[in-house]
This record gives C-alpha cells, sequence and structure tokens, in this order.
C-alpha cells in the first residue's frame, strides 16, 4: 500500500492519461460525477473530452457516514501534522475500513437523488449509455448504490465506471477505467489532509 499526493498540476496529469483510457470506447449519453471528489475528477475529464464523446454531464451526491466526520474539526488538524503521519493515518483508516466491512459485510444500498435532466435520458433513450466518474473506489458501496439506482430508472443501461484508483482488492463494485489498481491511496488537491506545499 502507498500514498501518493497530487498537486493540482500532477492531478491534470493523470486526468489527461484517464480521459485517453475512456476517449475511444463509445459516445455516453451522460457523464455523471460523484459528489465531491468525482466531480472534480469529472470536470477535469470533460476539458480534455471530445464534445461529441457526450451529450450531458449530471453529479449526484452520496457520502460515507466517515466523510462527514472528517469534515469537521479532524480536517482542522490533519493540516497541521507532518506528511509521514497523514499517510499512516491514511493507511491505517483504510485497513479499518477493509476489516469493518469484512465483519459487517454490504452496507445497505442507500438512497441516490437522480437529477431531473438524467432521468429524463434514463427514460427516453432506449439504452443508455453512462458513464461514471469518481475519484475513488474503496469498498465500492457508493457506486454500487449508484448503479443500482439507474438500473431500477432503466434495466437496459450501459454503465462504464472511472475512477483514479481503486485501494481495495475486492469492491463491491469494480471500475472499468482506473489508473491505479493496486492499494495506492491519492491525497487529492480537496482531501482534507492535503497540504499545499
Amino acid at each position: 500500500m502507498q500514498v501518493l499526493t497530487f498537486d493540482t498540476l500532477a492531478f491534470d496529469r493523470h486526468a489527461i492519461r484517464l480521459a485517453g483510457m475512456i476517449e475511444n470506447d463509445m459516445h455516453f449519453d451522460a457523464i455523471v460525477g460523484v459528489k465531491r471528489g468525482g466531480s472534480f475528477v469529472c470536470d477535469a475529464l470533460c476539458k480534455h473530452f471530445r464534445k461529441e464523446r457526450y451529450d450531458a454531464r449530471y453529479d449526484v451526491e452520496l457520502q460515507r457516514p466517515s466523510t462527514k466526520t472528517k469534515n469537521g474539526t479532524i480536517s482542522k488538524i490533519l493540516k497541521h501534522l507532518p506528511t509521514i503521519i497523514l499517510d499512516f493515518l491514511r493507511m491505517a483508516e483504510s485497513k479499518i475500513l477493509s476489516f469493518h466491512r469484512k465483519i459487517k459485510g454490504n452496507v445497505a444500498t442507500p438512497e441516490v437523488n437522480i437529477p431531473a435532466g438524467l432521468e429524463y435520458i434514463l427514460k427516453t433513450v432506449e439504452v443508455p449509455k453512462i458513464l461514471i466518474i469518481d475519484d475513488a473506489i474503496d469498498s465500492g458501496d457508493t457506486l454500487f448504490a449508484i448503479t443500482e439506482t439507474l438500473k431500477k430508472t432503466n434495466p437496459n443501461i450501459t454503465i462504464r465506471i472511472a475512477v483514479m484508483t481503486v485501494t481495495t482488492a475486492r469492491p463491491r463494485i469494480d471500475a472499468d477505467y482506473a489508473l491505479y489498481k493496486n492499494k495506492t491511496l491519492i491525497r487529492f488537491p480537496w482531501s482534507n489532509d492535503y497540504k499545499n506545499r
């Protein structure tokens, strides 16, 4: 397991690489970013896609409970810790989440609100092709919930998933496109523990 830190330039370089992996796959009726990190990745990829590759772009929101905790007081403390401790904390958090998942199993699928424009596409296109973009897959629960919700609206849907990294060996749902699939944890410019160097 390793932790990489992407500053803005490194993030953009990696976004270009990920966009290149997706570029020639198919035309997408919609591209969906998973708020918060996935929205940033989605914006970066869309800058590098040719416009004829997709028709519309949307965001969906679904947060893990641990994200809410990290966004509070803890995020203020993290910015003052040395990078070596931040890396250790990231790796420990990842191992704890994996262990917790082994004990508890898959979590219940939470409700996902589909934006009206995306719902219209799902209901009017016979076989909609959707690209879902997130920053990382950890357990896969978030993306599983989103894909299941989309499939309920239109079972004929074709879904592709793109992320920067897959951090666990057997997530609930995997990526079709990923730059890293080797338990690499990435500290992005929007991460709570990112320190502007």
